[in-house]
């Protein structure tokens, strides 16, 4: 398997530069479409009906859709509360755009997303829209217009299931919201590993944004709403994911992609090319995709002349790629994870083209156990919630009564634990639990329920989520909704 993949990989990225990656320097759309490369990222598609991508569905609403408000971000689904800047403005645009709501129930059982790369077969509708992947074209989400679509599509799930709650309409808010998560996993079936970065990152904060929602709304909700939430709705986010999100692919774009950078940036001497790397990685530091850490244009000039050959970047490309390959496959505790991968072994100036290129990767790694973790804790936070809706509103003594009847048992396992245990959980009761959050200190009574986190290291949820990964996750209640009610997030 392993020769087998290394045989491909070196086949693809040595192979002669066509006549399309030439002509593709300028930015041109038609001569991406053209690549050859891109027609193979693009094989996949041939597998999944019209009717089993969400695109199919989605692309036609959002090209009716009204512009979004603001100055063109759009808020991390986590952060949308009646607090948040031009609150109003997001509320009514959500109010605007119903037919969404129907595209996103239409999609919520199909198997992909499913954007093709380039522009060939793409309507003039969705390409004036912006709804294009052209890998090669730029250094980060530059090339992935459509990724700003996607992230309104994630903030319109959350927006719909806020307005609905407020009015007391939770079957619907939930059914949104749930189907909301389905279309952001469908995402995540992307070949490039920008694209499943960012749908990571959506899923991550969605999660949280419902259990915010939850805790907004607890003491309103019905017990079935939730139970049925809990059992049928989020451990089925994708069919076959399991606990361990194992149905989530490697993407297995990127080496096309970094193949056509490369060939664009090197002179036909073999040697890099200032001003070209200047102009493809330098445009990298007005990206909002953390690929920027090189520094500007100039950095990039002089970065050239001390950067190693076409061929010695391309088999350090083809080693990278092969140990993570390897590494996908492992459970996340197998001792060769412990050790340094090629990545990490790279030079940063002689080979900072390929770092640069690779280093999404590296963040789908470490997305892939967050995400898992905050899917199996939403699971249970839930199911908890369910128990606490059915017992006179006490909350559980130990998480061994939550199931079956709450909860799903298969998903109370906390993928940051080295033994793959259960999440930690405890009834603090009345007594304040202080906690450090990014957003100062809350303090938490009740059911507690948390993730090791990144340290693996139980820390009885003294902090949560801390920047240096020394800390828990906390995921019920969440501390984000503790710090709104604080006080600690007013505008």
């Amino acid at each position: 398997m392993r020769t087998t993949l290394l045989a491909i990989l070196l086949a693809m990225l040595l192979a002669p530069s066509p006549a399309g990656a030439q002509s593709a320097r300028g930015g041109d759309d038609a001569a991406s479409a053209a690549d050859p490369r891109l027609a193979d990222m693009n094989v996949w598609l041939k597998i999944i009906q019209p009717k089993l991508r969400a695109s199919t569905y989605l692309w036609p609403a959002w090209e009716k859709a009204t512009p979004m408000p603001g100055d063109g971000r759009v808020p991390m689904p986590a952060d949308i509360w009646s607090g948040m800047p031009e609150a109003k403005a997001w509320q009514d645009w959500a109010a605007a755009n119903a037919p969404l709501a129907k595209a996103i129930d239409q999609s919520k059982d199909c198997l992909a997303l499913a954007v093709p790369y380039g522009t060939q077969g793409v309507s003039d509708a969705a390409r004036a829209a912006g709804l294009l992947a052209l890998p090669g074209s730029a250094v980060g989400e530059a090339a992935y217009p459509y990724l700003r679509a996607l992230r309104g599509i994630a903030a319109y799930a959350v927006l719909e299931m806020q307005r609905l709650g407020e009015q007391g309409k939770f079957d619907e808010a939930f059914e949104v919201g749930i189907n909301g998560l389905r279309v952001v996993r469908q995402a995540a079936q992307q070949r490039t590993a920008l694209e499943k970065a960012v749908a990571l990152e959506l899923l991550v904060s969605s999660l949280e944004a419902h259990r915010c929602f939850m805790a907004e709304h607890l003491d309103r909700i019905p017990f079935k709403t939730m139970q049925r939430a809990a059992l049928k709705g989020y451990p089925f986010i994708r069919s076959g994911d399991g606990e361990k999100l194992k149905r989530l692919e490697m993407p297995e774009g990127d080496v096309t992609v970094a193949s056509m950078m490369l060939e664009e940036t090197f002179g036909a001497d073999g040697q890099p090319t200032a001003e070209l790397f200047a102009a493809r990685f330098g445009a990298a530091q007005a990206s909002d995709a953390p690929l920027t850490r090189f520094g500007a244009a100039a950095q990039w000039r002089t970065v050239a002349g001390m950067h190693g050959s076409s061929d010695a970047s391309r088999q350090r490309m083809v080693d990278v790629f092969d140990d993570w390959w390897r590494r996908w496959r492992m459970p996340a505790y197998d001792p060769m994870n412990e050790m340094p991968s090629e990545f990490s072994r790279l030079n940063p100036v002689r080979y900072a083209a390929v770092s640069l290129l690779a280093a999404e990767m590296e963040r789908v790694f470490r997305l892939r156990t967050r995400v898992a973790a905050e899917i199996d804790g939403t699971c249970v936070a839930a199911a908890i919630c369910g128990f606490w809706l059915d017992n006179g509103r006490q909350w559980p003594k130990a998480l061994g009564p939550v199931f079956p009847l709450y909860g799903v048992r298969r998903m109370n396992m906390d993928p940051f634990s080295r033994r793959y245990g259960s999440f930690e959980y405890r009834d603090a009761g009345a007594k304040p639990q202080p906690i450090d959050t990014p957003w100062g200190q809350v303090t938490a009574t009740g059911g507690i329920l948390w993730s090791v986190g990144g340290d693996h290291e139980d820390g009885g949820v003294a902090k949560h989520d801390p920047p240096d990964g020394i800390g828990d996750i906390v995921m019920w209640p969440p501390p984000r909704q503790l710090a709104r009610k604080a006080g600690l997030m007013n505008p």
